[in-house]
């Protein structure tokens, strides 16, 4: 018998190969990836028949001591063997249908599905009898036989990996790929692989009550998705999802080891309960993308087997290394961290209030569809209690007042059948869980805003560094000579400037050109939404540039940022202060950061307390100053360096009509002294009052340029701005269904628009590292002239 699954293997795999040359050198060649799918596809029925089929023979190992093998050794492989195939397998299914999008899984079924097919092939025989028993080949075994199939299928897929990626080509930098095995390995542990290899004698402990080795699992559900987000948070979505689906599948495995097809068709046995279903929901939502579905499991499971964790249902004393338990938190696990690390790689989008509103109503179907159905069965097996709503579990748990709720009781019969309901109980639960799923949602989206700011400040970090990084390499190409040219020419400079946030392919500014002299003042005006701010974020350097440049004083906000952060002074709209300072407090402080002397600083606080009329309140605390005074506290900090740009966003608004004349008496002078003062406003008639020239903005295009003395020759600014707003632009900035469509037709695109930023990224960082490198050997040079 054992001959002939040989020779079945053998079959199989000759045909697969001849089909595979056929294709490959006919004029077949781009259905290679079709015929892998299709391979994939039986490679998956066989795999799900033969293991939902019965339970594994080895699986019944008590610390390797059964009647399978004679040698506990043998056993050991054995359960090894099968950890190992267990991941091999599914990645081996996995493998064709991300093979083009995603790089690292054609090595991992090179250098992990391959050998571990080979081994499938040669111990073949061993491992046979490990799942289906010692009679494996003494009769025709169809488990034995779909095996020889696996084995076949399996080889082909990682041949054909091996073939079509260059044999053992891999590329320096691919090479740490390798280490992936290891969370291959580990994730696709089978249930029953601790008890089988360890046994259960030695290591029986109390769990509940939050002992220390319950807490200890309940440590683990938090750190191990902190693991796996920060090993992918770099990736694209698609390999997140390569990984996730990975995970999701492999530990699905693990949990069907107790939950075979013979187990399904008991009452008990259905996949009713919350984490449960999960197992099976989440793969369908990775696979299908089913996003409806996928957002009811992240309202509901999660929160399901997070108190499944913290409340778990089974006896006072479990051992850590039985199956039942293994089982236990591996299936709570998933449940639990899974949905989150899909929003968190960015897999799904993060969820609106639509989708929590019909995730809650779906979840109000399915509770009255347990009921019902908790009801009806308990008439076959009292035990029967899907999620815990049919006996006291709970109640028990939260104390005899929620007992006491049970009192209520609702019953009558069907058809001689009893129909038992906790009417006040059960409504209460439902409602206290759809609150601590609202809860749940306030949690994930602090979640995700801390999430959001620290990586804001880790990018911010790498900004600065490169920017340091790159005035040191400017000054070593010019040997030291570049230092701040007070001399510079004091301007502003746009070219062909465009910035869109995101991946979004809507600008908020597109092609802007404009330069600004020193000397003026300069007014910006447009619409909320205009592009104002956009463009005033990107010259401070607040925000990067997608496109074009932008220079201040001649350098480059972009290459040359600390330079050209020296020459401004800015005062944004939404402005912080550290309130508990007093005003000459933080005024020495920014003096302070911008390295400004005692005697520089002092005349400036003098020449502002005067201009501002605060010198009686600049001592007392900033928390005290009225919405003008903190204003006026925002721009004598702008101003402490005497900087030869000053640029300001809406910087009037609130002010009351003293302090705008101050304000822009402020300004005046500034620009009198040479200096720009470049300001955005929806005052018009201020505008009109004290700017030199003016550019009017529209949908992210700068409509026109003019001198306030142009625009008096024809009519006034009023008239002016209202004639050239009425215009029509040839903007990309759409209604929100255009904006679907368009999102829609270049989502193609944005995996591209990365790699090649990664790359450039790459090249940047090389040429950095090179002229680091020079720097060194040129100061080690001077050294040994010195």
């Amino acid at each position: 018998m054992i001959i002939l699954n040989y020779c079945l293997i053998a079959l199989i795999a000759g045909v697969l190969i001849t089909i595979y040359a056929l294709i490959k050198t006919g004029k077949m060649k781009g259905k290679i990836d079709l015929l892998l799918k299709i391979i994939s596809g039986v490679l998956i029925a066989v795999f799900a028949v033969r293991y939902m089929w019965a339970e594994d023979a080895i699986q019944k190992t008590l610390g390797l001591t059964n009647d399978i093998f004679d040698s506990r050794f043998v056993n050991a492989i054995a359960i090894i063997f099968n950890w190992l195939i267990y991941g091999a397998l599914i990645l081996a299914m996995m493998y064709p249908f991300f093979s083009v999008s995603v790089r690292k899984i054609n090595i991992l079924v090179r250098y992990y599905v391959l050998p571990v097919s080979i081994i499938y092939l040669v111990a073949y025989f061993m491992l046979a009898k490990s799942i289906v028993g010692v009679e494996a080949f003494a009769t025709f075994q169809v488990r034995t036989m779909l095996m020889a199939i696996e084995v076949a299928l399996m080889l082909f897929i990682a041949i054909t990996a091996f073939v079509d990626n260059g044999y053992f080509h891999i590329d320096k930098g691919e090479k740490r790929v390798l280490w992936y095995i290891i969370p291959v390995i580990l994730f696709a542990i089978p249930a029953y692989a601790l008890q089988g290899l360890f046994g259960l004698s030695s290591i029986t402990v109390k769990i509940k009550s939050f002992t220390l080795p319950h807490r200890v699992l309940l440590y683990g559900s938090i750190l191990i998705p902190i693991a796996i987000y920060m090993v992918l948070r770099k990736k694209d979505s698609e390999t997140c999802r390569c990984a996730l689906l990975y995970v999701s599948l492999v530990t699905l495995v693990s949990y069907l080891v107790t939950n075979r097809a013979q187990s399904l068709v008991s009452i008990t046995g259905l996949p009713i309960h919350l984490c449960n279903t999960a197992m099976y929901i989440t793969p369908l939502c990775i696979i299908f993308r089913m996003k409806r579905l996928f957002y009811f499991t992240y309202f509901i499971n999660v929160l399901g087997a997070f108190l499944a964790m913290a409340m778990p249902n089974y006896s006072d004393t479990v051992n850590i290394m039985a199956t039942s338990c293994v089982k236990f938190y591996i299936n709570h696990y998933i449940a639990f961290f899974m949905p989150v690390l899909l929003v968190a790689l960015r897999v799904f989008g993060r969820p609106k209030l639509k989708q929590f509103i019909w995730s809650m109503v779906a979840f109000g179907g399915y509770f009255a569809l347990v009921l019902i159905l908790n009801a009806w069965f308990t008439n076959y097996d009292a035990s029967v209690d899907y999620f815990f709503i049919n006996s006291d579990f709970i109640a028990d748990k939260l104390g005899q007042w929620a007992e006491n709720l049970r009192d209520a009781v609702l019953q009558f019969n069907i058809g001689g059948l009893k129909f038992v309901f906790y009417p006040v109980y059960q409504v209460l639960f439902f409602l206290v869980y759809v609150l601590l799923g609202l809860g749940m949602w306030f949690v994930y989206e602090n979640g995700y805003a801390f999430v959001d700011t620290w990586k804001d400040m880790v990018a911010r970090n790498e900004k600065i560094n490169a920017d340091i990084l790159a005035l040191q390499v400017s000054k070593a190409e010019n040997k030291g000579k570049y230092e701040m040219d007070e001399n510079r020419e004091i301007s502003i400079e746009l070219k062909d400037f465009s910035k869109r946030y995101g991946t979004s392919k809507i600008y908020a500014v597109k092609d802007a050109n404009l330069k600004i002299n020193g000397g003026e003042v300069f007014g910006f005006l447009g619409h909320n939404g205009a592009g104002k701010s956009t463009i005033i974020k990107s010259i401070v350097g607040v925000q990067p540039i997608t496109a074009g440049s932008i220079s201040v004083c001649g350098y480059d906000v972009d290459r040359e940022s600390v330079m050209a952060k020296k020459m401004i002074g800015f005062v944004p709209d939404h402005y912080a202060l550290y309130e508990k300072l007093t005003g000459r407090e933080y005024i020495n402080y920014i003096a302070d950061l911008w390295g400004v002397s005692t005697e520089d600083r002092n005349k400036s606080i003098e020449k502002y307390l005067d201009l501002f009329e605060m010198r009686n309140a600049f001592d007392s605390p900033i928390k005290t100053y009225s919405h003008g005074m903190k204003q006026k506290i925002t721009i004598m900090s702008a101003l402490v360096h005497n900087p030869k740009v000053w640029i300001l966003d809406e910087p009037l608004t609130g002010l009351d009509p003293n302090s705008i004349y101050q304000v822009k008496e402020c300004m005046k002078r500034h620009a009198r002294e040479g200096n720009i003062v470049f300001f955005s406003s929806h005052l018009i008639d201020v505008v009109e009052t004290i700017c030199d020239r003016i550019a009017i903005i529209k949908k992210g295009h700068i409509l026109t340029v003019k001198t306030l003395k142009e625009i008096d020759e024809t009519c006034g600014l009023e008239e002016f701005y209202l004639t050239t707003i009425s215009q029509d632009v040839d903007a990309e900035v759409v209604d929100e269904k255009m904006h679907n469509a368009i999102e829609k037709e270049h989502a193609k695109t944005v995996k591209e628009d990365k790699r090649k930023a990664k790359l450039e990224k790459k090249e940047k960082h090389i040429t950095a590292k090179n002229m680091t490198e020079k720097i060194k050997k040129e100061k080690k040079k001077d050294k040994k002239n010195e």
